[in-house]
């Protein structure tokens, strides 16, 4: 049954969504014609919002660092011992089932600590599919991008830290909103919060399972693909393994260049980055990046095959150069015009002391397509959820917790976040957000009833 709808879905997505740079547009142009009729802001005004999401700091320093992240995982995961790893890997993960239920939990897991850990789900992904025959790539690619279902819930939860900061939260505290900061044994470590952790555990494997596939098209089989092309993984120029060097034939500055010292050095430079980033702020993005470009030009061992494999990971992450700044911008209309606090309050009128954690919940999920940003939604929605949820005399806990999973939902639906990994993923073969957010979607609807019925009845 769940098989035939996926397929549905699959087909019906792909030949409605555009290119995520076309979306991009469409939610541009949606969120203009929005903000001038809901919150009456002047044309000039609305430009001007536009201007400065486009602009602004966070999501110009949030391509960056997105860009160093894919970049710097595409060098790990094609150097000589993580080729190795993955072909020791397929000594244990033969069958196609075993690569969906391995690539769903890792990527679970791995969300739960950093949803910024995405490329290296992708490299995974890729080595795995290439090596595993009857594997539809597409299904493949869903099911660990599902895994962001559970993100804002884990230890990278924007909306449950900055609750529990003092600096963050002061300004809840400052307009009457919270008495004192909100710490997270009141949102991450309660039992809604596990409960919910828990269904995507156990019920979304099972759903990825469901929704293969029995019959897989071969033009989407990976490894029948790649086999066609380059012959086996492990020994293809593809898997990224170093190039020979003659190092008699090497002048003193060709031999510089290749000194495994000087990335040996640039490694414990980078651990020391990535440490004190840790000590200080926690698992952030900047201490990824540090972590990753270390990692990196360690295992490519010397600075010219870094360089060289940097040069062909660089082209697939072009499209944030573009993109981010069109999302800030749409995020921009929304923040700077109100338009975003029309939504919120709007929704929240109908809430009470039992509904206002799922109305926290839809709103979160409507206003993510907007702001893709949970840190910025929050910031924007935060204060009127907060507000009525105090008002009612409801859980302000839980009621975060219902903004955490809606912010996570519908990243399942929206091309934005594909990003983060799908630079990486078409390594292998020309895959889009279209290809597999049928599937996605699906996963949504299921996890918006699963996730809604959990918020009301707990």
């Amino acid at each position: 049954m769940l098989e035939r709808v996926g397929i549905f879905f699959a087909d019906k997505v792909k030949r409605i969504l555009p290119d995520t740079f076309v979306v991009a547009l469409i939610f541009t142009i949606l969120a203009i014609i929005l903000a001038f009729i809901l919150t009456g802001s002047a044309p000039m005004d609305i430009a001007e919002s536009w201007i400065l999401g486009v602009f602004d700091g966070e999501i110009l320093s949030f391509a960056v660092l997105m860009i160093m992240i894919l970049t710097f995982g595409y060098t790990i995961g094609v150097s000589p011992p993580f080729v190795r790893f993955f072909n020791w890997l397929t000594n244990y993960i033969r069958q196609p089932w075993q690569v969906y239920f391995f690539l769903t939990l890792i990527s679970i897991f791995l969300m739960l600590i950093n949803w910024g850990l995405a490329p290296i789900l992708a490299i995974l992904a890729v080595e795995v599919c290439k090596r595993v025959k009857g594997v539809d790539y597409r299904v493949a690619i869903a099911a660990f991008y599902s895994g962001l279902l559970v993100w804002h819930g884990g230890l990278s939860s924007s909306s449950a830290l900055m609750m529990a900061t003092r600096d963050t939260a002061q300004s809840f505290i400052d307009r009457g909103i919270i008495a004192d900061v909100i710490p997270v044994s009141e949102t991450l470590l309660t039992p809604v919060n596990f409960v919910l952790i828990a269904s995507v555990i156990i019920l979304l494997p099972l759903f990825v399972f469901l929704i293969k596939p029995r019959q897989v098209d071969e033009k989407w089989d990976a490894a029948a693909q790649y086999e066609k092309r380059y012959g086996k993984p492990g020994d293809s120029t593809f898997s990224g393994l170093s190039r020979s060097i003659d190092k008699k034939s090497l002048s003193t500055v060709e031999r510089l260049n290749n000194s495994p010292l000087l990335s040996i050095f640039l490694f414990l430079l980078c651990l020391i980055g990535f440490l004190g980033i840790l000590m200080e702020e926690g698992l952030n993005l900047g201490a990824i990046a540090f972590l990753m470009l270390g990692f990196g030009v360690l295992l490519q061992w010397r600075l010219t095959n870094f360089m060289d494999t940097m040069k062909g990971a660089i082209t697939g992450a072009a499209e944030i150069v573009i993109l981010f700044p069109l999302f800030g911008g749409v995020m921009g209309i929304f923040q700077h015009t109100g338009l975003a606090t029309v939504f919120a309050e709007g929704l929240m009128g109908f809430a009470t002391e039992v509904t206002i954690p799922w109305f926290s919940f839809v709103i979160a999920a409507i206003v993510n397509l907007f702001i893709p940003s949970g840190g910025a939604e929050w910031l924007v929605v935060g204060p009127p959820v907060l507000e009525a949820a105090s008002l009612l005399g409801a859980d302000a806990g839980k009621t975060i917790i219902g903004f955490a999973y809606g912010d996570s939902l519908t990243n399942l639906i929206n091309p934005f976040w594909t990003l983060t990994f799908l630079p990486i993923a078409s390594q292998l073969m020309d895959i889009k957000p279209r290809d597999f957010m049928g599937y996605t979607a699906l996963v949504c609807l299921i996890f918006f009833v699963i996730i809604s019925a959990i918020l009301l009845l707990m």
